[in-house]
């Protein structure tokens, strides 16, 4: 079952604190737990309360500090690295005989079938045999070609050698030799044959593209470029030397040119690898620039050339996730799927992309299939768990949390990993085994801020405020730029109610950090129950100048409407209260806090018949059972002042059904008791 969650502040490990409003986003991370509204605290009190929805948000402890490492959302998988050069570009040539010899005959046959030691062997025989020295030269050619498609580049090398000492002027060894040589990484010696190919060939395109992708893998992108320029400047049409010629174009910044290049590559090949490339490409980068029109445009011209590559399913998804396009990128994400097999880099991106769209039982499926990654791969196994959290399955995920531990203990995995079992623990309310937990992670990492600020919050929860106060302050004297410690202390003199204490706390937080939102706030809210009326509206101000968009400014708002129409109760405070009630909803419409709010604001007008209306807004809109409580307070103090006592019996009736301790509900509901009684007797 899904336990009631606290606030978590989640942060990247090692982050500078961003302000209340700047937290990551929760698929930046390894094994992130979401964060959920700032529980609200009880802050009605009688008629004349403000709402602590609204006003005691964050003033109940924060919540978990969830530490965790970066887990990559996902991004746009490309058809190789940007390094990569076309395989066109860089096939080894095959010599080109009109020799009738016997054996040479059939080890070329048996190549072309994949029977490569039968070819080996007949190509053997051509060298040992009396044959003319080109014929050897040939069958020396086609086993380093074999060699180095098994990756034996080393075997591969030699028998290109022998080859030239029977021809010693045939351009095509040297490039087949220089392919060798780059395989190996050995690109002094590739530059040396591909350039004796040239100097043999010069007409050839492709060796000037090959020799400008052995430049390139030396980052010595300006020769590249000139290599393909030469290229393009003997065949304007070279797919591959357009394709090369826009990556190298990429890797040094020239995106506009370098798109372009790729465009007239896709142009040029129609419906080639190349093409494919192309395009697949251009969609990544429009995706990258968020033009996501132009993406999905060139995405779907590489599908149309290769219908069959996930890769470009899996982009195309994330278009449309970009797009918002929930559904469109679900399908895409499946295909991608069926396509994808045991590609594993697009299986990862497809568990994190089902986890983005909350489709976690298609999340778990794709994860299983990288079973050899669950026995090594510590971020796959978070992820995991954290898919069984969000399903609300805590066993589960503090299985695979302790599955790190076992596998790396006493790394920084593990650390991460028993924070996050920590977490599960306070969230099923075992906070002695969170404890244990957090002082797990900290045995590890003893300086840990992080952790001991959750172990603050466990020790909190577990009644032991004094050990709670204590690593507070110690995680704050560990990493000073933190607030949130203070934060914390802050937060618990105010539940406490020692105003004073909390007071002084939040005004030192706010001279050295002054845009930490959730501070004004809550000082607003101290203002507040001390009645210093016009520095809380000043410090609820202040929650809008830092973000005026978030939920934190909406509760603002609500706040604002209420204080403004108490402080104020003229024509002027009345349209001033409107003002904020009304831009709260427009914040979240049908809100049931800024609906109470306005219905406040009505009642204080004398507009008893609003005010009862909107609070019938706020019983329909409204799944907490205080609020609906007081909703039906003031419907039954408007049906009271209207004369109609049954009706107000009535609505107090219910506001005490739904909050049986809301002592100001009984009183009033006596009171409308005693007077539908002499009503009736009249």
């Amino acid at each position: 079952m899904n336990p009631f969650k606290k606030n978590r502040i989640t942060l990247a490990e090692n982050e500078a604190h961003p302000s209340a409003e700047e937290e990551t986003p929760r698929k930046m991370r390894i094994s992130t737990i979401e964060s959920e509204d700032v529980p609200r605290g009880d802050f009605f009190k009688k008629r004349s309360t403000i709402i602590i929805s609204a006003a005691f948000v964050a003033v109940a402890i924060a919540g978990i500090f969830l530490i965790t490492k970066l887990y990559h959302r996902p991004g746009s998988f490309l058809p190789g690295e940007i390094e990569g050069s076309l395989h066109d570009s860089e096939k080894r040539l095959l010599p080109e005989t009109l020799s009738e010899n016997i054996h040479l005959r059939r080890g070329k046959e048996s190549y072309f079938k994949g029977y490569f030691n039968d070819a080996i062997a007949e190509f053997k025989e051509v060298v040992e045999s009396g044959s003319p020295d080109a014929d050897k030269a040939v069958a020396l050619t086609f086993i380093g070609i074999i060699y180095d498609e098994q990756a034996k580049t080393d075997e591969a090398i030699e028998y290109y050698r022998r080859a030239l000492r029977f021809n010693s002027s045939d351009p095509l060894i040297y490039r087949n030799m220089a392919l060798a040589y780059r395989h190996k990484k050995d690109y002094p010696a590739a530059k040396d044959a591909i350039e004796r190919a040239i100097s043999l060939d010069p007409s050839s395109t492709g060796n000037r593209v090959l020799y400008g992708n052995i430049l390139f893998e030396q980052r010595n992108y300006d020769g590249a470029k000139k290599m393909y320029q030469d290229a393009l400047s003997r065949d304007p049409e070279n797919a591959s030397a357009l394709y090369n010629m826009g990556i190298v174009l990429l890797r040094g910044g020239d995106k506009v040119s370098g798109m372009e290049y790729l465009k007239k590559a896709g142009e040029a090949d129609k419906l080639g690898k190349v093409a494919h490339m192309s395009y697949s490409k251009l969609g990544s980068l429009y995706s990258s620039m968020q033009d996501l029109d132009s993406a999905e445009k060139y995405l779907r011209m590489a599908i149309s050339v290769n219908p069959t590559d996930p890769i470009d399913r899996y982009n195309m998804g994330l278009v449309y996730l970009k797009k918002n396009d929930k559904e469109r990128a679900l399908s895409e994400f499946i295909k991608a799927e069926e396509m994808a097999k045991n590609d594993a880099r697009v299986l990862e991106g497809l568990g994190e992309a089902y986890f983005t769209l909350k489709e976690y039982d298609k999340s778990l499926n794709v994860y299983s299939k990288l079973s050899d990654a669950l026995n090594r791969d510590a971020r796959i196994l978070s992820r995991i768990a954290e898919i069984y959290y969000e399903k609300g399955d805590l066993d589960n995920a503090y299985d695979y949390y302790k599955k790190i531990t076992v596998m790396e203990p006493a790394s920084e995995n593990a650390r991460i990993a028993y924070i996050n079992m920590g977490n599960i623990m306070d969230d099923a309310q075992r906070y002695e085994e969170a404890i244990e937990s957090y002082k797990k992670a900290l045995l590890i990492s003893p300086k840990d801020d992080a952790a001991l600020y959750n172990l603050g919050i466990a020790y909190k929860h577990a009644g032991r405020i004094e050990l709670a106060i204590e690593v507070w302050k110690k995680s704050a004297e560990l990493n000073p730029d933190n607030p949130r410690p203070h934060l914390a202390i802050a937060d618990f003199y105010y539940e406490k109610k020692y105003v004073d204490m909390a007071m002084d706390e939040y005004q030192k937080i706010l001279r050295r950090w002054p845009n930490i939102q959730d501070a004004h706030f809550n000082l607003g809210a101290v203002y507040y129950h001390i009645n210093q009326l016009e520095y809380a509206i000043g410090e609820y101000k202040k929650v809008l100048e830092i973000n005026d968009r978030n939920d934190l400014a909406r509760k603002a708002l609500v706040n604002l409407a209420i204080l403004t129409s108490k402080k104020s109760p003229d024509e002027k405070g009345f349209e001033e209260a409107m003002n904020y009630a009304q831009k709260a909803l427009l914040l979240k419409a049908n809100d049931s806090e800024a609906l109470f709010s306005l219905g406040v604001v009505y009642y204080r007008r004398e507009m008893t018949e609003k005010a009862i209306a909107l609070m019938y807004q706020v019983v329909r809109a409204s799944r907490d059972g205080r609020r609906i409580a007081e909703a039906y307070n003031y419907i039954g103090m408007g049906y009271y002042k209207k004369g109609n006592y049954r009706k107000a019996l009535q609505a107090f009736n219910r506001g005490v059904e739904e909050d049986p301790s809301n002592e100001e509900l009984r009183i009033n509901r006596q009171t409308a008791a005693d007077a539908y009684e002499r009503h009736l007797g009249e």
